[in-house]
């Protein structure tokens, strides 16, 4: 998304829990008047969109706030020299949201018939229609007085009453939206309002909860700062944590995505495999029943197709855009396989592969014929619904994929990454083949892997050393230097001959803003450090070019790139890597520049650091065959010692300290505990050129 006319997101406070969601300004309001994307949501409808607080008339002023936790919240505020008061927050599953305004007097006199407000507002509105992609009629509000407070209704166009119930103790005067309180307070006195906003939706009141998390292995390093980095990553993807049906996924991001997206929750199981494979389990499920059955060309969706977004409620129901389930994506389809593949390295167990063989089937016979519109043996796209996304692949804005002239490119387009996770998906699925014992299906896939690679050729430019961004409708090779082509490193789709050239492209001045890496270089025609994917950096993005790298035996270039990262998220608010944040370089200003309607939390940006974490320890399960491989472990240079406890490979726990040797580069593998059947292999030498699905 492009910066639009909305209030900043930057310093937003953020409650998840369950489906719901709060954002707050870090005051704790949000305004009643103009575009924002505050308030209190719940399956993609926002409830609340406005809570302002005043005392004696006046608008208190922030001294300081946290959410730290994800699920409460605390706002200090301050009116006058004397009088304090602290907000607390806490969300629950089904959206119902308690908060207590706790009022102190400092000063030696008392204060007598104190007036306190807080004016509510409620809209109703979908989260599309905020971010600008779906046109909906606002729904006419009704407010009215109940027994100790106020409730706001209203019927959407689906013909569904939403409404949000608040009552507080003690019991307000209400005028309108607006709670008023009277409160005396003696010399040093305190005295708490507490309200309690309770979301109804077609009647129903509550939600069910969602899966419970998983043990997660515990991590602890000698760094403070670290921790610190680490803890807030691992405590976003617990708040994104949502659930369908019961099933476990991450929910994009906060504000504009916080629903079943197939790339960003898919990428983001990958990313947290060491952590909770649970949620890639409970992920691939979810898309597997929702793969594509038939053609439709205003929803995108094709036989065999993982979709690209799942949206619920008014936009939903109402048939106002393609988006509300949506399949307008070309990679999702071969991430889906390559998770598969992972996970099973990582359970053990081949059970999930063998339950989802019908979506195995689907998804390659997709790859196989739906998925190359052109017959040239490439995936590719070309855009069927009228409101649906022109680009397809992960740079999804509308002029993300651009020429030399910074045109966008005309479709058919097929983005160069997606052939790597061709490749990946289709390596990966012969390993599993060949172990369930289908030996001939096994080495079709190997072969059809291997054409795929040699395809890649078709993007290749060797007068500039490195792979063009896509190929346009007439087979044409875009130029334009960006990070896509980091992916097809981790997918171990490069050969060795040519993966020098490509990290120099990457590493370079062009895309390596010394943050990350650049989605696109700074030479290009379209380069622009604030747009959405013309020159901005995500972590997400920079991790994956990372691990490819590593891959590919550049160790160096992994640790400045991991390094990198956390350098930003030192300096970002609460350490919470953004989305992405605009591509100037690192000399310019000294800190990372925010992207300021940028999603915070989001997945795959949070999954980023456990990623990192582990691809620099070199953590590479084959639990299948009931073994840990340690490859190469390395660490950034601050950092010194990392120990690991209780990491789950197939049904064992793995106990692992790692150690930087005093004075040198080199980190060790110093000792290892096993509960259970694995064995532990130490790789010091030799890069790791397999492939993102093996």
């Amino acid at each position: 998304m492009e910066i639009a006319a909305v209030a900043d997101l930057t310093h937003g406070i953020v409650l998840k829990a369950g489906n719901a969601f709060l954002v707050t300004t870090p005051s704790g309001d949000a305004p009643l008047a103009g575009f924002h994307a505050f308030g209190l949501y719940r399956d993609d409808c926002r409830f609340v969109s406005g809570h302002e607080l005043s005392v004696g008339g006046e608008r208190p002023r922030l001294l300081v706030a946290s959410d730290r936790t994800g699920t409460t919240a605390v706002h200090e505020l301050t009116s006058g020299e004397a009088l304090r008061l602290h907000v607390d927050r806490t969300l629950a599953d089904d959206g119902t949201l308690r908060e207590r305004v706790h009022l102190r007097r400092y000063g030696r006199a008392p204060i007598a018939a104190l007036d306190v407000e807080i004016a509510l507002a409620a809209d109703f509105r979908p989260v599309l229609v905020l971010h600008g992609m779906v046109d909906i009629t606002a729904p006419p509000v009704n407010v009215e007085p109940v027994a100790g407070g106020v409730r706001f209704a209203a019927c959407g166009s689906d013909g569904v009453e939403r409404a949000v119930t608040v009552t507080a103790d003690p019991p307000p005067e209400v005028d309108g939206g607006r709670l008023r309180f009277r409160v005396d307070l003696a010399a040093g006195a305190a005295t708490d309002i507490v309200l309690r906003y309770v979301l109804h939706e077609g009647g129903a009141d509550a939600r069910p909860r969602p899966p419970a998390a998983q043990e997660r292995p515990l991590v602890a390093t000698d760094s403070e700062l670290f921790d610190r980095i680490l803890d807030r990553a691992l405590l976003d993807l617990a708040m994104l944590r949502s659930s369908i049906d019961g099933r476990a996924y991450y929910a994009a991001g906060i504000p504009w995505y916080a629903t079943l997206f197939g790339r960003d929750s898919l990428i983001a199981a990958f990313q947290t495999l060491a952590v909770d494979r649970d949620v890639a389990a409970d992920t691939l499920r979810l898309l597997a029943h929702r793969l594509g059955t038939v053609e439709d060309p205003l929803r995108e969706e094709e036989p065999g197709k993982v979709l690209h977004e799942l949206r619920l409620g008014e936009a939903a129901a109402g048939g106002a855009t393609p988006l509300a389930r949506y399949y307008g994506t070309v990679d999702a389809t071969p991430l889906f396989l390559c998770l598969l593949c992972r996970h099973a390295t990582w359970s053990g167990s081949l059970d999930l592969f063998d339950e989802l063989d019908f979506a195995v089937d689907a998804a390659l016979r997709w790859i196989g014929e739906w998925g190359d519109h052109d017959g040239d043996g490439l995936l590719d796209y070309a855009p069927s619904a009228a409101g649906g996304l022109r680009n397809q692949g992960w740079k999804d804005s509308g002029d993300g994929i651009p020429d030399a002239a910074g045109a966008p490119l005309e479709p058919p387009v097929a983005v160069v990454e997606a052939q790597g996770y061709v490749v990946g998906a289709k390596r990966g699925l012969a390993a599993l083949f060949a172990r369930a014992g289908d030996r001939a299906r096994a080495a079709t896939l190997a072969d059809d892997a291997d054409e795929m690679q040699a395809r890649l050729d078709r993007f290749w430019l060797p007068d500039r050393g490195y792979y063009a961004i896509a190929l346009d409708r007439d087979g044409e090779p875009s130029p334009a230097l960006g990070s896509n082509q980091g992916h097809l490193l981790w997918a171990g789709a490069v050969p060795r001959a040519r993966a020098r050239s490509v990290r120099d492209a990457l590493m370079g001045n062009g895309m390596n803003s010394g943050w990350g890496i650049r989605t696109l270089a700074t030479g290009e025609a379209a380069f622009n450090p604030v747009s959405y994917h013309l020159g901005s950096v995500w972590p997400h993005d920079s991790a994956l070019v990372a691990a490819g790298l590593r891959r590919y035996g550049y160790d160096a270039e992994f640790a400045a790139l991991f390094d990198a990262t956390l350098d930003a998220a030192s300096h970002v608010p609460g350490y919470r890597l953004p989305e992405l944040f605009a591509g100037f370089g690192r000399t310019e200003f000294g800190v990372p520049v925010p992207y300021p309607v940028a999603c915070r939390p989001q997945a795959w940006a949070a999954g980023a650091v456990p990623f990192l974490l582990a691809e620099a320890l070199g953590l590479r399960a084959d639990a299948l065959e009931r073994r840990l491989a340690v490859h190469r472990p390395v660490l950034p240079r601050w950092l010194h010692r990392v120990e690991v406890t209780g990491l789950r490979v197939g049904d064992a726990r793995v106990d692992l300290l790692f150690e930087r040797t005093r004075g040198t580069d080199h980190v060790a593998l110093s000792d290892v505990r096993a509960d259970g059947d694995v064995e532990v292999i130490l790789h010091t030498a030799g890069a790791r050129g397999d492939g993102i699905g093996s």
